[in-house]
């Protein structure tokens, strides 16, 4: 897979499988164009950032502006902390980021697709998320696969990641399993208009 290639050893992996009664192609596409936006996803958001909102509150800064629609497109155009890696069309596309995730601020570091693979500065985490398509063995439908993968770059990190996974893992899981569920619901819509269109 294409996920190998950045990020071939990690400390930490999601992995989650989903059946989609639409064909790849337009699983692909839903891939990159879906929302990923839904009541459930803001709340935890909103619970994660609670201590940056009030410190902005208690400082009079501005509220930052509604991000609007979210997408994996999105991402993989370098949206806010991201960087695109590789797509392999209409198969995998995969994203990586960079940061010290544990922090409130997230302690984002920019990084290019050529800096990412070598990026070792201590201190920091390595994000890297794969979104896959293949056919299911059945020959009807889809297998959508995400991956998650996370390596820290020394002992300080890891010990502080793992910390803060085992707090958060559950919440990543919700709000994969969200947005995955909002591809597959988007793809199946998108194939049957394709049928009766």
């Amino acid at each position: 897979m294409l996920i190998d290639r950045y990020l071939p050893e990690f400390d930490v992996s999601e992995l989650i499988l989903v059946e989609v009664d639409a064909p790849s192609s337009v699983v692909f596409r839903a891939i990159r164009e879906t929302d990923l936006r839904d009541p459930v996803v803001n709340a935890l958001f909103a619970l994660r950032e609670a201590p940056m909102r009030v410190s902005r509150l208690l400082h009079g800064a501005p509220a930052p502006p509604d991000p609007g629609p979210i997408t994996f497109g999105d991402f993989a155009r370098g949206g806010p902390g991201w960087t695109f890696l590789g797509e392999d069309p209409g198969v995998e596309l995969v994203i990586g980021s960079v940061g010290r995730f544990w922090r409130r601020d997230y302690g984002g570091r920019p990084v290019s697709q050529a800096e990412f693979v070598p990026f070792r500065e201590p201190g920091f985490a390595k994000l890297v998320v794969s979104l896959a398509v293949r056919p299911r063995p059945s020959g009807s439908g889809t297998i959508l696969r995400y991956e998650a993968r996370t390596a820290t770059t020394d002992d300080e990190a890891r010990r502080v990641f793992r910390r803060y996974w085992r707090v958060i893992r559950p919440g990543v899981a919700i709000v994969m399993r969200r947005a995955l569920s909002r591809i597959r619901k988007e793809a199946e819509r998108r194939a049957q208009s394709l049928v009766h269109g």
